[in-house]
């Protein structure tokens, strides 16, 4: 089975197992029917994400984060994080950031993470909070130093689309990342889980049946 870690494409093949991002909303309106459909035979992700963090409606999304959270379709918990870039402001994001990691270790469940620019920060979050629950880097394109300061550090790491394109980080540093700190997500682009597990599986020069073997066991190791 081929295990996409995060995506916010519900549509998915027999052989695939997709964890569907749910992304807490920043309105009233919003937040009073979120969420406004299921779906059928799926593992879900949800979080407060650092771009629709809402000052004056926080506590109302931390609520709704919180109740949510004990649903055992809920797999883990995000994506949620730190952006330099877009998004509330730094020590906002951090502050709700931290307490989602609260949220995750009340229910025990693992972290999906968005960080943009904020490695430092989110080391030091870590280091202070001190959580025992997971915790995975979404989408991570950075060079090898970066990558083995966090894998260093306890984290997994996701790689998306940017696996296709040769030259690229993601590319390079894949044959570096210990096999049971892998992830492989399709996130929001047009691609498809098998392609970047086919991709991924020539990289590593191992065989595609047992890449997926080692990417289904670190799934089960870390949400069961």
């Amino acid at each position: 089975m081929l295990i996409n870690i995060h995506t916010h494409n519900p549509e998915k093949q027999d052989n695939q197992q997709i964890i569907y991002n749910l992304i807490i909303p920043e309105t009233d309106e919003a937040l009073e029917t979120f969420p406004d459909e299921t779906i059928p035979n799926s593992w879900l992700s949800v979080g407060i994400h650092p771009w629709y963090i809402n000052e004056n409606k926080q506590k109302l999304q931390l609520e709704k984060l919180r109740q949510l959270a004990k649903n055992q379709d809920i797999k883990l918990i995000g994506e949620c994080g730190l952006d330099r870039l877009k998004g509330a402001s730094l020590p906002l994001q951090e502050e709700i950031f931290i307490k989602q990691i609260r949220i995750a270790e009340e229910v025990k469940k693992p972290i999906i993470i968005h960080c943009v620019k904020c490695f430092n920060e989110l080391i030091s979050i870590k280091k202070i909070v001190r959580p025992k629950v997971p915790m995975i880097i979404h989408g991570f394109n950075n060079n090898l130093t970066t990558a083995q300061i966090l894998l260093d550090k306890g984290f997994y790491l996701s790689l998306g689309s940017a696996i296709l394109q040769e030259n690229s980080n993601a590319a390079q540093i894949l044959s570096q990342i210990p096999h049971e700190k892998l992830f492989l997500e399709t996130d929001d682009k047009d691609v498809s889980i098998s392609e970047l597990y086919e991709k991924a599986s020539f990289i590593l020069k191992i065989p595609l049946n047992k890449l997926e073997d080692i990417i289904f066991a670190n799934y089960i190791e870390i949400c069961t």
